[in-house]
């Protein structure tokens, strides 16, 4: 026999709430062209409120002891994806090849792959897209439609690039592969090496083979540099029919929120919110630590823990029923999601501390207004509390049929 709170719990109806920005915190919003999914319900083209008690995160009281318990606090998202954008050839965060590289040495490679497990660890599904050197903007165009077909009300898509970027002479936003080099004295090792190599040795030796083709590598970086302008990707990523968090390690981030005279949200994105989480602004350059900050700052967010919106009488009759006097904190009334916003003054604050030379900024996109949240709630761990959540009531249950009589010790 299951309870009142479980059945609640794992009604369909009781999905996420889509939240605004309010001065006592993040409370219900109405979408303008889609469906009212999670607070309310549709009938005959009218949007009807559902009951207060069967609000999310209400407490409800559960038959087997009559006591007030907190319902399950609800997620704004059910799933989150995320594409990690690089180019298939580049030249940051390579070894410096004049010197040796410094002990705390870490590639860019090694950034994408702790990205990549940090957003795991939350629960999210990870895709990865090298952008090719041929073709780029109609590659990339391709990819993120295809990215885009997860969009979903209860989907959350994060677009994340991190590269080259600047600014053209129309002040639009341009993502780069790489840069030629500008030191001679980078050019005359190289050539030096490489003429070495190609002069001694076995001439048929495989190591001696390798050693060249690792050489030949360098001058990759004289090879024509492939760019891909904001402009081209804007609607892919902004038209998608779902919430965006679109964050750029790169320079001249902050160019994303520059508008585009002629530019204009389809039909398909009013309604929904995107963010920019960009490392700089549109005139600055960042000194690549951004990812790293934003990781360190996931991998140790710990969500407090929520105190239900009950009335004081239910919580007072708890209360005495326990026996122990309990404290509502203005941190205990927080909502136990990190918000993209409230990510973002964390990872300035530890960027200053540091004195990393980064000024990432914060950007609501769409809609201009009003101000609207973005969750990124840890997926696994919610669903460990909520499998810790359906053993307790089950336990509830088989203890209240043990003493009707229903089940025998």
């Amino acid at each position: 026999m299951l309870s009142i709170s479980s059945a609640l719990r794992d009604d369909p109806r009781f999905g996420m709430q889509r939240l605004s920005l309010d001065v006592n915190g993040p409370m219900s919003r109405m979408p303008i062209n889609r469906r009212a999914s999670f607070d309310a319900e549709r009938d005959g083209g009218l949007v009807r409120r559902k009951a207060p008690s069967m609000s999310p995160g209400r407490g409800i009281m559960s038959p087997a002891h009559q006591v007030f318990r907190p319902a399950a606090v609800r997620p704004q998202y059910n799933q989150v994806h995320a594409l990690i954008l690089t180019w298939s050839f580049h030249d940051l965060k390579t070894a410096p090849y004049t010197a040796q590289p410094d002990p705390d040495y870490i590639s860019l490679e090694d950034e994408t792959r702790r990205l990549r497990d940090t957003l795991r660890s939350y629960g999210y599904h990870v895709h990865e897209f090298l952008i090719p050197m041929v073709r780029s903007v109609e590659q990339l165009q391709s990819r993120l439609r295809q990215f885009c077909r997860y969009a979903a009300d209860d989907t959350l898509l994060m677009v994340y690039y991190h590269g080259h970027g600047s600014l053209d002479d129309d002040n639009e936003l341009v993502f780069s592969s790489h840069e030629h080099p500008d030191d001679p004295d980078w050019s005359a090792a190289a050539a030096a090496d490489l003429y070495e190599a190609l002069m001694t040795g076995d001439p048929y030796a495989h190591s001696r083979s390798a050693q060249v083709s690792q050489l030949l590598k360098k001058y990759e970086r004289y090879r024509p540099v492939a760019e891909v302008k904001w402009d081209d990707i804007r609607t892919a990523v902004l038209g998608a029919p779902c919430d965006m968090l679109l964050v750029l390690d790169c320079c001249a981030a902050g160019g994303a929120n520059l508008g585009h005279a002629s530019w204009q949200p389809p039909p398909s994105a009013e309604g929904y919110t995107k963010h920019l989480f960009a490392a700089c602004g549109f005139e600055s350059s960042t000194s690549d630590d951004m990812t790293a900050a934003l990781c360190d700052v996931l991998d140790e967010w710990v969500p407090p823990s929520p105190t239900p919106p009950a009335s004081q009488q239910l919580v007072q009759q708890q209360q005495q029923q326990d026996g122990r006097q309990r404290s509502r904190s203005r941190d205990a009334r927080a909502a136990p999601f990190l918000t993209t916003k409230r990510l973002h003054q964390i990872v300035e604050d530890r960027l200053q501390k540091d004195s990393a030379g980064s000024q990432p900024i914060f950007k609501q996109l769409l809609p201009l207004d009003p101000e609207q949240y973005i969750t990124l709630p840890n997926l696994l761990v919610l669903q460990q509390q909520r499998q810790r959540d359906r053993e307790v009531e089950w336990a509830h249950a088989v203890d209240a049929a043990k003493r009707r009589g229903y089940i025998l010790a």
